[in-house]
This record gives C-alpha cells, sequence and structure tokens, in this order.
C-alpha cells in the first residue's frame, strides 16, 4: 500500500510540473520531486525509497529531453545527502525539513545547470546560471515546506486508513 502511495504521489507531482507549471515558465521554478526526495530521505527507509526514486529518476529523465541520467543521479544523490544528515540533526525539527527542502533544491538546481553548461554545442556563460538557480531557490523555500507537510500528512492518512483496514479484517476474521 506504501508503494503505490508514493508512486501516486510521485506521478501528481511529475504531471503537476510538466503540464501546469510549463506554462508559467519552467526555468525559475523548481523541481516538484526535490521536496518529495527529501520526504523519503527523512521520512521512509531504503527499501521504500530506492525503487521509487527510481522510477521518478526514470520518467523525469525521460520527459526532460536533456542528458539522460542527470534527474536519477541527483535523486538519488540528493537522498543519500538527507539520510547522512539526518543521523545529525533530528527530523521532527520545524526548522530542519525546510532547510533540507532549500538545500535540496539548490543542488539539484546546480546539477542540472552545469550539466547542462558542461554539454552545450556552444559556449553558454556559466553566469547565466544563477539567477535561475536563485529563483529557484527562493521558491523551493517558499512552497518547500508546504509540500513537505502536504507529504507528512498524506503518509499519516494512509497510515490511518490501513489500521482502520486491518482492524476490520481483524474483527471480521473473530466474528
Amino acid at each position: 500500500m506504501i508503494y503505490a502511495y508514493h508512486l501516486i504521489v510521485c506521478l501528481i507531482l511529475i504531471l503537476f510540473q510538466t503540464t501546469l507549471l510549463a506554462v508559467g515558465g519552467p526555468a525559475h521554478f523548481y523541481d516538484l520531486l526535490v521536496p518529495f526526495v527529501v520526504y523519503l530521505g527523512a521520512h521512509r527507509l531504503p527499501r521504500e525509497a530506492i525503487p521509487v526514486l527510481l522510477i521518478a529518476g526514470v520518467a523525469m529523465d525521460g520527459i526532460s529531453g536533456g542528458v539522460f541520467g542527470v534527474h536519477l543521479s541527483a535523486y538519488l544523490w540528493l537522498y543519500v545527502g538527507v539520510r547522512w544528515a539526518i543521523q545529525f540533526l533530528h527530523v521532527g525539527n520545524v526548522i530542519l525539513l525546510p532547510l533540507l527542502v532549500t538545500a535540496g533544491v539548490a543542488f539539484k538546481g546546480l546539477v542540472v545547470a552545469f550539466a547542462a553548461v558542461v554539454l552545450a554545442s556552444a559556449p553558454w556563460p556559466v553566469e547565466f546560471v544563477f539567477p535561475v538557480v536563485s529563483g529557484q531557490i527562493v521558491w523551493g523555500a517558499l512552497t518547500g515546506p508546504f509540500l513537505m507537510l502536504l507529504l507528512i500528512r498524506g503518509q499519516q492518512s494512509i497510515a490511518r486508513a490501513r489500521k482502520s483496514v486491518l482492524v476490520q479484517k481483524e474483527a471480521l476474521r473473530e466474528s
């Protein structure tokens, strides 16, 4: 059930990002899967998160039209970084998750931007990267914590629904 929830959330974020946000200029809005990756790193075990991250990375690499593997490797490195960071920081801290989301948006934006700079066929000035990535960081800092809160609340509601189904199943078994 948890895999289905994560895959549905992943697909909804990908569809929202590629359809609705593409109209408003995707260069200045961040990748919506970054808060999802931070959420998976902070709240889910690797056996639950890695399959979803692989599917999300391959899907974003296929949709983006860029160099294949950039999104996948960025998501995996971001997940590893969050797992490393939570060893030293308290996951329930109100300030920690927005900082992790902001750092994740900065990391993902820089990875994709520098991959574009390095692999461009024509010379592309590096100073054009700064306004795009800084805009993504600002958007990530403003909206990322709300998206993270929605993901946590959704996980809690799925856990409650699963628990009630198990209680009902056990009651039917006893009767």
